[in-house]
């Protein structure tokens, strides 16, 4: 009997500390820039290669020494946290308390029915061939206008289809949600277009390293269990 309630204690504490654990196999680092602007700043994503589901992303200040940690989930999972820059590249594993997330509401999840996917020719860069798709307002003209609505036109590397599409934008994650007809592989350059066809802002891939990094979220803060 005894040994009976050491075993159920012991069950007890490891669901009290139980956590959700989420894995990022890759890196990415883009380079963007709005084209009103001649200052280029860089992204970086921890990405698992094999979800369209999660993503997490860093902001940093100029000169400053701690960036910030912004993770999604798309089914239900936010969070920001702040960590110094060389403790970010030395960690395996991020873990978040749970005064630090929050439960991700898909409130523009209706959008996604103003938009659609158009495939367009494919684009060379360098003589190399690459998947060209827009995400494109079908709502009127004149809404456009009134809403200065943009395009989003998305080149794909045909080489990278390992990777599922990394949907960091809700709208884009909610359209293929929808639509499921992007072809996998790496986003080589994201740019937006107004309605001039004018470009003014553009994205691009600057290099894909290997990760083996990990996040973890408290199991009671853990929201994607939770009705939609």
């Amino acid at each position: 009997m005894k040994r009976f309630f050491l075993l159920l204690l012991c069950f007890v504490g490891v669901l009290g500390y139980s956590q959700k654990k989420y894995h990022f196999d890759y890196a990415l680092l883009y380079e963007y820039s709005f084209i009103d602007s001649k200052t280029k700043k860089s992204n970086l994503y921890l990405i698992n290669s094999k979800s369209i589901n999660y993503y997490l992303g860093e902001s940093r200040d100029k000169d400053s020494i701690n960036m910030n940690l912004i993770f999604l989930d798309h089914n239900g999972i936010s969070s920001v946290s702040r960590i110094a820059i060389q403790d970010f590249y030395k960690a395996e594993v991020f873990s978040n308390e749970c005064n630090s997330v929050v439960k991700h509401t898909n409130q523009y999840k209706n959008k996604a029915n103003d938009y659609a996917f158009v495939k367009h020719n494919d684009t060379l860069i360098n003589d190399v061939s690459y998947y060209h798709y827009e995400i494109k307002s079908i709502k009127s003209i004149k809404y456009q206008k009134r809403k200065k609505i943009q395009s989003a036109h998305l080149i794909i590397d045909k080489n990278s289809q390992e990777f599922t599409p990394l949907l960091y934008n809700p709208l884009f994650y909610n359209l293929y949600s929808k639509t499921p007809i992007l072809p996998n592989g790496l986003f080589k350059i994201i740019y937006y277009t107004n309605l001039k066809g004018e470009i003014t802002f553009k994205q691009e891939l600057l290099n894909v390293v290997k990760s083996d990094k990990y996040l973890t979220i408290p199991e009671e803060c853990d929201y994607t269990k939770s009705p939609k």
